[in-house]
């Protein structure tokens, strides 16, 4: 289609554009984030209740990328979240407790012991592959603890997925094979996120208190749908 004369041309550079929205979507979602990075610390207190904490994370962050209404009333979100997957992620979050420090404990113990003995240098890759394995799995098991489309935004309301945990276990690991490579960049950035704000504190302190925990959120949220928002 042709332009009349006194249409203006504009130019656009994609690059340039996408930028600008993704700086954008960050300073605006900042104050939710920053919300649910706190709430994820206060609800992990007990530890046991680290899976329906990692679950309402996994679902605010999700929820983050494709629906702005998320945005809205974030502490509720959250908290109704944390309630409505109580029952069902408190057991994941047990398996997650125990093979992650059953798996990363033989890691370490693996990797000290390996300069005497050159077998315990497999043994600790193994530790180190199915662990990272199991973390994949879990990344992609929260956010399909709930159904997205029924959730009720009105009342900030998520619905959970009726799912049972060894169709969950099952759907995760197809999702984590068909994001594979967007799921270990986000791992790899978990992973590093979390150690650096662990290993220099107490400079980091202020960042593992306001988004630490919730910018790992939007790594794995990103892998899971796919999308760089």
């Amino acid at each position: 289609m042709k332009l009349k004369k006194n249409q203006p041309t504009v130019s656009v550079q994609p690059n340039q554009k996408q930028s600008t929205s993704f700086g954008q979507w960050i300073i605006s979602s900042l104050p939710a984030l920053i919300i649910w990075n706190l709430l994820f610390l206060v609800t992990c207190i007990p530890i046991l209740t680290i899976g329906p904490a990692m679950a309402a994370m996994g679902f605010c962050t999700n929820a983050l990328i494709t629906d702005a209404r998320a945005k809205e009333n974030a502490a509720k979100l959250y908290l109704n979240a944390f309630r409505a997957s109580f029952l069902k992620a408190l057991p994941i979050g047990m398996y997650f407790l125990f093979i992650t420090l059953l798996f990363g404990g033989g890691f370490f113990v693996y990797s000290y012991l390996s300069p005497e003995n050159a077998a315990y240098v497999s043994m600790s890759s193994i530790s180190l592959v199915v662990l990272t394995l199991f973390w994949g799995v879990i990344a992609h098991m929260y956010p399909l603890l709930f159904d997205f489309d029924k959730t009720d935004w009105e009342n900030k309301m998520p619905a959970v997925s009726a799912l049972k945990l060894r169709d969950l276990i099952s759907e995760s690991g197809r999702t984590a094979s068909a994001c594979l490579i967007p799921t270990a960049i986000a791992l790899v950035f978990s992973v590093l996120c979390i150690g650096l704000q662990f290993l220099f504190i107490p400079f980091t302190l202020l960042v593992l208190l306001t988004v630490g925990f919730s910018a790992v959120g939007v790594a794995m949220a990103m892998a899971h749908s796919g999308s760089p928002v």
